[in-house]
């Protein structure tokens, strides 16, 4: 071996001194040359990817039909949100407010221009089926890296795509579709960067992981968490290379840079739009206003009880990643310790689990809000947020059926048994979800609860749009989320996204709007101080605005008034 003075090395005899490194007893290249697919292209990513897409529009076939994508009322926020960028009184970005993050209402934008689309919810469904059919060639491709085997890797996917929750989920507007795709685009990235037998660039790093990271980043703030986990594990790969602090340093910045952009652009959007850059923390709309709600009723008890904590998101994981998913993920997590302790295969695997993590500590600290049978006070919100652990416990499922055999001669054998047994397990779990979904499954019984709070609001709108025939419509619509019920162009509403006309049409609606449509009496009970409907507080304190109004539909909770001069 040829030993070249730093300052006379060249950059080919860099490389080979690093090749050379990378190779020495103990190193991971060896293991890399017997067992990792050597090509940047993964053979049967494509069919994978359209494998989950078909399995998500079956899903939005099944819940569009049955009339539940639109069950959640964020999901209906969401779509309106996406759609009053474009098409409302006030376009344009600052639309995209503050209280969640971007990236899901700018991916919904081309699609909610076709009013049947957004007014049905297929829009959403779209976008959900395209997310399904990444994550899941996302996670192949990150099986095809570690070497799991075939019959591993359709347990994976088994577990993935034949979780009713997470098909659920597939078929709205919510946000976990979009954030488990870019999580796992992320992971599959780290996966090809760190098993590659080449050595791979900063800038190969940043396309292929560093991204899809920046596209977490923008979707939920667990994105932030893997962010933070995966750069410790972009350093510790590089240490163990033998490759150095500086070269650690740079490659950790290649992978968080566009993180970081995202997060300044975030910032700045903030200060621009609200005149704070941390308005998203702190402001009206944001999660910190929201759980203090919760505080001061006294129902946010997970703040501060790690134990309570604990059991509340495990009874969420029970419930919707099921007793089996869990088992065979828990069996696994201790095969794959005793198999590879800690080694860069490992670490990625737990990369997966940075969400899980991220919950356990939101939830201790005040900053989540989840009920189900085991919180106090029990309910059934927020319980969806689990989801993001699907993926982990999709690949600890898949290594425990690679090595549960691995050591001994009739591999084949107990690799047939084991993964016979877990796809009988997860027919079985998804049998005993089928018996009674709206109960078993929380996430589907968190639907079934707003399907129920929704339905005398939905009617209302349906009523709305079937007679509309024009002219403007005063609607809160932080209150009155279902803007996709009524189906009418945008740019008919005047709400709270239209600004300082919203204020103004407060104090003299007739000049603007010829439809009034609100709540019959203030709500006491509201999930927030943003939730109140302004237009009911403002028209009760002031009944005379309602005189050039009449009454055209109401129920017991709602009303709706329509201009009598009106022509």
């Amino acid at each position: 071996m040829t030993v070249l003075h730093p300052s006379s090395a060249t950059p080919q005899s860099r490389e080979v001194a690093a090749s050379e490194r990378r190779s020495r007893p103990g190193r991971r290249l060896p293991w890399l040359q017997r067992h990792v697919h050597p090509r940047r292209q993964v053979p049967g990513t494509v069919a994978v990817f359209v494998l989950g897409a078909v399995v998500g529009a079956v899903a939005s076939w099944w819940t569009v039909r049955a009339g539940t994508n639109l069950d959640y009322g964020d999901a209906m926020a969401h779509l309106t949100i996406a759609q009053r960028i474009t098409d409302s009184r006030a376009p344009g970005l600052s639309q995209l407010g503050t209280v969640w993050l971007p990236l899901p209402h700018l991916l919904l934008l081309p699609l909610v221009q076709v009013e049947w689309l957004f007014s049905t919810g297929v829009a959403a469904c779209i976008l959900g089926s395209l997310c399904l059919g990444a994550s899941s060639a996302a996670l192949y491709r990150v099986m095809v890296r570690l070497d799991l085997g075939r019959a591993a890797q359709a347990v994976g996917l088994a577990v993935l795509l034949a979780n009713p929750a997470y098909l659920y989920v597939g078929t709205t507007a919510l946000t976990e579709p979009v954030l488990v795709a870019a999580l796992m685009m992320c992971l599959a990235g780290l996966a090809g960067w760190t098993f590659s037998p080449r050595t791979l660039s900063g800038g190969e790093l940043a396309v292929f992981a560093g991204i899809p990271a920046a596209l977490a980043v923008l979707t939920r703030y667990e994105g932030w968490a893997l962010v933070v986990s995966a750069t410790i594990f972009v350093i510790i790969v590089v240490l163990r290379q033998g490759r150095g602090v500086r070269r650690a340093a740079v490659l950790a910045a290649s992978f968080a840079g566009p993180s970081i952009a995202a997060v300044g652009w975030w910032l700045a959007y903030n200060l621009s739009v609200y005149g704070t850059p941390t308005e998203f923390l702190t402001g009206e709309y944001s999660a910190a206003a929201y759980t203090r709600v919760f505080a001061d009723s006294g129902r946010l008890t997970t703040a501060g009880n790690p134990g309570l904590s604990l059991e509340v998101l495990g009874e969420a994981m029970l419930e919707n990643i099921g007793l089996v998913g869990l088992l065979v993920a828990a069996a696994g997590l201790v095969v794959m310790t005793l198999a590879w302790g800690l080694d860069d295969r490992a670490l990625l695997v737990w990369l997966a689990g940075t969400s899980t993590v991220f919950l356990l500590v939101s939830l201790t600290t005040g900053q989540h809000i989840m009920t189900n049978d085991l919180s106090l006070p029990t309910g059934a919100y927020n319980n969806r947020y689990v989801l993001s652990g699907l993926p982990w416990a999709a690949l600890l499922a898949a290594v425990l059926v690679t090595l549960v055999g691995a050591r001994v001669e009739a591999r084949r054998l107990l690799t047939g048994v084991a993964t016979a047994a877990v796809a009988v397990g997860l027919l079985g779990q998804n049998l005993w979800w089928a018996e009674d979904p709206d109960t078993r499954v929380s996430v589907l019984q968190e639907a079934a609860v707003q399907h129920g709070a929704y339905r005398e609001v939905k009617e209302v709108a349906r009523w709305v749009g079937e007679h509309y025939d024009g002219g403007g419509i005063l609607m809160d619509e932080s209150s009155l989320l279902v803007t996709p019920v009524i189906g009418i162009d945008h740019r008919a509403y005047v709400n709270r996204a239209t600004g300082p006309l919203f204020d103004e049409t407060l104090l003299d609606p007739s000049p603007e709007v010829r439809w009034i449509f609100m709540h019959r009496e203030v709500e006491t009970r509201v999930e927030n101080e943003s939730s109140v409907d302004r237009v009911t507080e403002a028209l009760l304190e002031a009944p005379e605005l309602l005189r050039r109004y009449a009454v055209v539909h109401e129920t017991a909770a709602f009303v709706v008034y329509r201009r009598v001069d009106a022509s």
